[in-house]
């Protein structure tokens, strides 16, 4: 199998149509070299949808909670709207993208975190279809909904969906495309490289505060895992010339 690279995107730069544009130019050309994985969230159009149907948004602690009403018009977002819109873009870049979720093929099954209503955390990954897909030279662009072992659809975190999926490959990178140009230092430049092992002596020196503590964290994970690189990038960038902060061994 060719190197694989697992790469997150969503947020805001799902708003941003020229990051957009030319990422998805840059990523249709690397898929032409490398194995390629794309998972996407897409909290603006989820919002955006919500406030049509007349749906209230709510968070705990920060993270979405999700009703009944309120899954349907997750799901219509990522992958009715996102992922359609990802895709096209891919194909006209003439890469061989194809859009699922991550319950389709049973691909990523759940556990229900109750307490943010229909939201789930990966508790296991069945690669079989994405490597069925990407051993065929498709690009497989993967929306952040799944289900539990009963079948019943959750919405799932797209970052904490990425690095599930990263793992379960041993991939070889892992990029999560973000808003801001990796970790930065008290001078506000950015960390080029970091160890996994000084990660903690970072945020007690509270060079890493706030919220990438816990993204960080999660890139830790990955490493620790097998996947052989992690890195957050400034998605305005784009994917050919990363720069951002990797995370390594």
């Amino acid at each position: 199998m060719k190197s694989l690279t697992v790469v997150k995107f969503g947020g805001s730069l799902t708003k941003n149509p020229e990051a957009q544009s030319k990422f998805l130019k840059e990523l249709a050309g690397i898929s032409r070299k490398q194995n390629i994985i794309l998972v996407h969230g897409g909290g603006p159009e989820i919002n955006s949808l919500l406030n049509k149907f007349s749906i209230e948004s709510k968070f705990v602690s920060g993270l979405r909670f999700t009703d009944a009403p309120a899954l349907d018009v997750v799901e219509m977002a990522l992958s009715g709207k996102v992922n359609r819109a990802l895709v096209t873009g891919l194909i006209k870049n003439k890469a061989n993208a194809v859009g699922i979720s991550g319950k389709d093929g049973n691909s990523v099954v759940c556990k229900q975190v109750k307490s943010l209503g229909f939201v789930g955390e990966p508790v296991k990954v069945n690669g079989k279809l994405i490597e069925v897909l990407t051993k065929a030279g498709f690009l497989p662009v993967i929306a952040s909904i799944a289900a539990d072992a009963k079948g019943n659809v959750m919405n799932v975190n797209a970052d904490t969906l990425a690095t599930a999926i990263a793992v379960a490959f041993k991939a070889d990178k892992l990029v999560f495309l973000t808003d801001v140009a990796g970790v930065l230092d008290k001078n506000k430049k950015t960390i080029k490289e970091i160890k996994v092992k000084n990660i903690e002596p970072l945020i007690k020196d509270e060079t890493i505060t706030g919220g990438m503590i816990p993204k960080v964290k999660g890139c830790a994970v990955s490493v620790k895992k097998g996947v052989k690189e992690v890195w957050i990038a400034d998605g305005v960038s784009g994917i050919k010339n990363i720069k951002g902060t990797v995370i390594k061994k």
